[in-house]
């Protein structure tokens, strides 16, 4: 079957001329020599370690990624798309024929497929939204696959509209935003920033788990971008800058290597005040110049225990409770609502959670306040952090306890010249649940436990608790599912059992 793939002329277009007039697909890496000596991937991933022996392993990986496809993935008639940077349009060819080396040529110009040159004044809006999203990529190779891109491609280098492509169940292009942030990032007019919790939400992901970190993770890579700092390791809160992978040498002053870690591995945790308010924070307020009245009339039809008072801009100006009427009757026969409004504390939805629980316990409540940092979007009181830590405390006390068994075992019997080999350097010298992962997956390693378990049983078993850690530390506020719970009682009997046995 016919495969389409992207292939840019240099990040400025430099190659473009070149490739249309000699009729090629034209790679750089100019300090790499010719593709036909590595017989495999790994091979060529030692080479250009050679060459470029600054790089990270990330980069070194990804550029390995992109010349093999080239040099041993496109075939004699694929498609190939070239954006032309200096007209802002495209160009759309076949391939005629396998990779050579051109010794002659300027060293960013020797590896080169030939290509039959179909379109050269292709539009960009000739693309659906979804394939213009594609050609975003930065990577200088990049297979075109997803949306049927091939058969439409095809379409549009014979003259034809773009056909298009919808989920059956879609109705809005689900990847219009996304390409606009490609779009963007290429672009690099402005920096492109926005918060971990904003980026996850452009793949319909609330929460920062497993599953969306590695599908975020993998589209960003594919289009050659990445975060800074790394969008696995930070709050939600905070603001990322989309940038480009380091595209191919030399192509940029400040080539960005992304980190090595393995997205999503057991990362440290701060749970924020947002986490506990409802999907769509709301609070119920009353102006400072309503009668009391008013006030206890809503609070009885309500069930309310305080209310949040505004002066007449509705910003916050106090709160009223049936503890702060009664004082105000006790000094006033007839007290208004000013007379029983009280001051009481108002923290930022983005404020670190555990921070307030002393104020909360000895006040009962506080008020939130939104990203305005003036108006009132929410309240927490004690019996909200009551509810939701109840129903935190079993996973946590269960993962706590499994993992100081694992812990305390793995000291006795692994040498600790391996445990520093899988403990991050803030961890004290004891590995982490990722840590215990790469260290086990060894058979050898397992082995030295002496726990009679089976090797590939209590692997699964390690990482799906891994997993469920991962996600309970990226906290939104979301119950724990009951397959997840059940897992994690499973582990921890398993633990204690042949802990106990080993004793």
């Amino acid at each position: 079957m016919k495969s389409a793939w992207q292939v840019r002329a240099g990040r400025h277009g430099e190659r473009d001329q070149e490739s249309l007039a000699e009729g090629l697909a034209i790679a750089g890496w100019g300090g790499v020599p010719a593709l036909g000596r590595f017989d495999t991937r790994e091979a060529l991933k030692a080479g250009l370690r050679e060459c470029y022996p600054q790089r990270s392993t990330y980069v070194i990986g990804n550029w390995a990624g992109q010349l093999w496809r080239f040099y041993r993935e496109m075939n004699e008639g694929d498609l190939v798309v070239m954006p032309l940077k200096n007209v802002r349009q495209f160009a759309i060819g076949e391939v005629t024929g396998a990779y050579h080396y051109r010794p002659g040529a300027s060293p960013d110009c020797r590896h080169a497929r030939p290509v039959r040159w179909l379109r050269r004044d292709i539009d960009p809006g000739e693309f659906g939204a979804d394939l213009r999203g594609s050609l975003g990529s930065l990577l200088t190779v990049c297979r075109l696959s997803r949306h049927e891109a091939a058969r439409r491609i095809g379409e549009v280098a014979a003259g034809r509209p773009d056909p298009g492509w919808r989920h059956a169940s879609a109705n809005l292009d689900p990847d219009a935003t996304r390409a606009d942030l490609w779009e963007a990032v290429e672009s690099g007019a402005v920096p492109v920033q926005l918060t971990v919790r904003n980026l996850l939400s452009l793949w319909g992901y609330r929460r920062r788990t497993a599953t969306s970190q590695v599908t975020v993770h993998s589209e960003l890579a594919e289009h050659g971008v990445t975060t800074r700092p790394p969008f696995t390791t930070v709050r939600m809160d905070t603001a990322v800058e989309l940038v480009p992978i380091a595209v191919e040498p030399g192509a940029t002053d400040s080539e960005p290597d992304s980190p090595e870690a393995e997205p999503g591995d057991d990362l440290p945790a701060k749970w924020m005040v947002r986490a506990i308010l409802p999907e769509k924070p709301a609070i119920e307020t009353i102006t400072a110049g309503e009668p009391l009245a008013a006030a206890v009339t809503l609070m009885l039809a309500k069930d309310y225990s305080q209310l949040a008072v505004t002066d007449d801009d509705g910003f916050y100006a106090g709160a009223v409770s049936w503890e702060s009427i009664g004082r105000a009757r006790l000094a006033k026969p007839e007290p208004t609502l000013r007379d029983a409004t009280t001051q009481v504390r108002v923290i930022d939805f983005d404020d670190e959670l555990f921070g307030q629980i002393d104020e909360i316990c000895s006040r009962g409540y506080v008020f939130v306040r939104g990203g305005d940092r003036r108006t009132l979007v929410g309240i927490v009181t004690a019996n909200d952090l009551a509810r939701q830590f109840g129903m935190l405390a079993r996973p946590f006390s269960l993962l706590e306890e499994a993992e100081l068994r694992l812990r305390r075992q793995t000291k006795r019997c692994v040498p600790e010249d391996l445990l520093d080999k899988v403990a991050p350097q803030w961890a004290n010298g004891n590995p982490t649940f990722g840590g215990y992962v790469r260290l086990f997956e060894d058979l050898h390693h397992f082995d030295m436990l002496k726990w009679p378990l089976d090797h590939g049983a209590f692997l699964d078993l390690l990482k799906e608790a891994r997993r469920i850690r991962n996600d309970l530390m990226h906290f939104s506020g979301d119950e724990v599912p009951k397959q997840d719970l059940a897992a994690i009682e499973g582990f921890c009997a398993t633990i204690k059992a042949v802990d106990q046995s080993s004793r």
